[in-house]
């Protein structure tokens, strides 16, 4: 009290360690984000690209390799809704039209240039 009396600056007790104490807890914090980002982004890439580990053998689908083709070369690739040709699905490939037939490990193109 004396010091304020004086008009020397007061700092309250404790302040400090308060302060350091916040600085902490934010650092922690913010690490914690980062790590959940990273473990996020690393999943999305797994689950995107559709690997699966099997005896330690990473496969992926026909339509999964397609996906990862369009998205390397920034390329369209989405279903056509309503659209399906013997069951199969037809896709939009860029500017093809495809099907996917999973079964038999076969992707039929459609230009419509023909």
């Amino acid at each position: 009290m004396n010091r304020a009396v004086e008009g020397m600056p007061v700092v309250q007790p404790g302040l400090k360690e308060s302060i350091s104490y916040l600085r902490a807890c934010e650092q922690r914090e913010f690490e914690a984000q980062q790590k959940a980002v990273a473990c996020a982004q690393k999943q999305a890439s797994l689950s995107i690209s559709g690997r699966t580990h099997r005896e330690g053998i990473s496969e992926m689908s026909l339509k999964e390799v397609a996906e990862a083709f369009t998205q390397q070369h920034g390329l369209l690739f989405k279903p056509e809704p309503g659209r399906s040709y013997n069951g199969n699905q037809i896709y939009g490939f860029g500017n093809l039209s495809i099907i996917v037939d999973c079964l038999n490990q076969k992707l039929f193109a459609h230009s419509e240039e023909e």
